[in-house]
């Protein structure tokens, strides 16, 4: 009655949504912190190779045009634990809602974003980079409203769905009011097996 259960059905669907993505952007949230590669590392740092030498995945600055560059050229020259060099391709922009109008601006601009000059925006006809956000690697959900984040299609981050999202409905009458009661519940965890195809920066 009342559009009761339906309005029920769409609040659990998107408060699993938001639990979902909550938990899945604590790679990032925690990326030059706890959250830890194979090597031991974290995620965007310094790593150490098994010959002994070492590779950064991290670039230093705020997002601009220039860091933006610096990072591509640093994935492009991304190597394995091997020490071969992999040609990673950006496929993907992350940034946290504060920087979505910047990374729109510099990488979808027809022309170069923030200059007087009429060059061509290179990130735009020859990279086709996808931007994405999201409110839960921002500062109010514990991240940065200043990290950004560049990966390619092979990046190391993995959802590992023990349990995909299941509900049971309780009917009234197994209740002592006669009352209905919905509930959800899904296992899934997300992890980081390798840093080859992930740049990032804490944007300072």
């Amino acid at each position: 009655m009342h559009g009761v259960w339906s309005k029920a059905v769409a609040d659990l669907a998107m408060v699993a949504r938001v639990s979902r993505d909550a938990n899945a952007f604590k790679i990032f949230r925690n990326a030059f912190t706890t959250t830890l590669t194979a090597d031991g590392s974290a995620l965007i740092s310094t790593h150490t190779l098994l010959s002994g030498t070492t590779m950064t995945n991290l670039v230093t600055g705020a997002l601009s045009t220039t860091t933006l560059n610096n990072a591509i050229i640093a994935l492009r020259q991304q190597v394995n634990q091997a020490g071969v060099i992999l040609g990673q391709i950006p496929d993907v922009l992350l940034v946290p809602s504060a920087l979505y109008k910047k990374a729109v601006e510099i990488t979808d601009s027809a022309l170069l974003a923030n200059t007087g000059n009429n060059n061509i925006n290179v990130f735009r006809s020859a990279y086709g980079m996808t931007i994405y956000t999201s409110p839960y690697m921002d500062a109010v959900a514990g991240g940065s409203d200043t990290a950004w984040f560049l990966l390619s299609k092979n990046h190391g981050i993995t959802r590992l769905i023990r349990q995909g999202l299941q509900t049971n409905l309780r009917d009234w009458s197994y209740s002592n009011n006669r009352s209905y009661w919905y509930q959800a519940n899904f296992r899934e965890e997300v992890y980081v097996a390798d840093y080859v195809g992930i740049c990032g920066s804490t944007g300072v």
